[in-house]
């Protein structure tokens, strides 16, 4: 593999598991680096030896030499962006959500194909051990036909959490909620198991008064699919501690449950534990350690190698999804 030139936009938490890993693999050198905070900035320059700070990424584009950039930025910023390093040559690595909404991540995708580059989007979750591991049972059949799925995450997010970033909370600026920055991962795993969405129904709302925001703190929906199969799906910022996420897919020879970062399959003689995920490479717990697998993947693949990783295209249904859900919410931005 030719090792690849690598920018990151963005130095916040989620950079650093993007720097570790792009470490581990030895796949990149990592050349410039960009942030408006100059504290963050500095902080993460540390970590990549050799790199060059930036507080502008238009700059960065036209002085660095570069062929990949790691998007890791707030999301109003994600879109344009991804299509600046396009237009300057460079293959993206787009942390989720895409974009904003469904109109901006079409405009990734129109520029993709203008400029023929790729554009990998952080959905990291479609390879880590349990989704791997039961995405080959579906495909397998072994369990019969895929009837359906039963989703809930139920997640915490403080007041503070809102308001320190000067960017989360807010419809303009983080697009959406436990919709857009938590649960998503969770919708499109749905996606990803159970193919295209025929219909959905759903509301979105914002419960909890301590929080000063404009976004939703919780959501529910019932979702049926092309397939067949539906979905219920429930999601909430509002517990009182972050609770491991729950996805459980029903078949007619019984049923797969992920919990507890293991998977388990259910069958009338009992639940048996079939894998586990790995230990994290750096981060958070619930950002499981699928970052290094799909950065692996995609780099392979801008080196000619066929490897799967989840291309913008693969990642504008889940931004649908989440669409209709707003459409028959009382909370909802002002372009789904």
């Amino acid at each position: 593999m030719n090792k690849k030139k690598t920018a990151i936009f963005g130095c916040g938490s989620i950079s650093q598991t993007h720097i570790a890993a792009l470490d581990a693999l030895g796949i990149s050198q990592i050349t410039a680096l960009c942030d408006t905070d100059k504290s963050r900035l500095d902080a993460a320059l540390k970590k990549c030896p050799g790199a060059v700070g930036y507080t502008d990424y238009k700059e960065l584009l036209t002085k660095a030499d570069v062929d990949v950039v790691h998007v890791c930025s707030p999301h109003y910023l994600h879109a344009d962006m991804a299509i600046a390093a396009m237009e300057r040559g460079c293959d993206v690595y787009l942390e989720k959500p895409c974009a904003m909404n469904c109109a901006e991540a079409e405009k990734i995708v129109h520029a993709s194909e203008i400029c023929g580059k790729k554009v990998c989007v952080s959905f990291q979750n479609r390879l880590i051990n349990t989704t791997l591991t039961a995405k080959e049972i579906i495909n397998s059949g072994e369990m019969g036909k895929l009837l359906g799925a039963k989703c809930f995450v139920a997640w915490h997010r403080s007041g503070k959490y809102y308001t320190e970033s000067g960017w989360r909370g807010k419809f303009a600026t983080e697009g959406g909620g436990v919709l857009m920055n938590q649960a998503i991962h969770t919708l499109d795993l749905l996606y990803y198991f159970l193919g295209e969405p025929e219909s959905v129904k759903g509301h979105a709302s914002l419960n909890r008064n301590v929080i000063i925001t404009d976004v939703e703190d919780t959501a529910e929906a019932f979702i049926h699919f092309k397939n067949g199969a539906t979905a219920i799906f429930y999601a909430t910022n509002c517990n009182v501690v972050n609770s491991d996420v729950e996805i459980e897919l029903y078949f007619e020879k019984g049923s797969l449950l992920v919990r507890n970062e293991s998977l388990y399959c259910v069958t009338a003689d009992g639940m048996t534990e079939i894998c586990k995920n790995e230990n994290l490479l750096d981060g958070k717990s619930y950002w499981g350690n699928g970052h290094m697998r799909m950065i692996g993947n995609f780099y392979s693949a801008l080196d000619g190698k066929d490897c799967y990783f989840c291309d913008i295209k693969d990642s504008v249904p889940v931004l649908k999804i989440i669409a209709e859900i707003y459409k028959n919410s009382d909370i909802r931005p002002d372009i789904i």
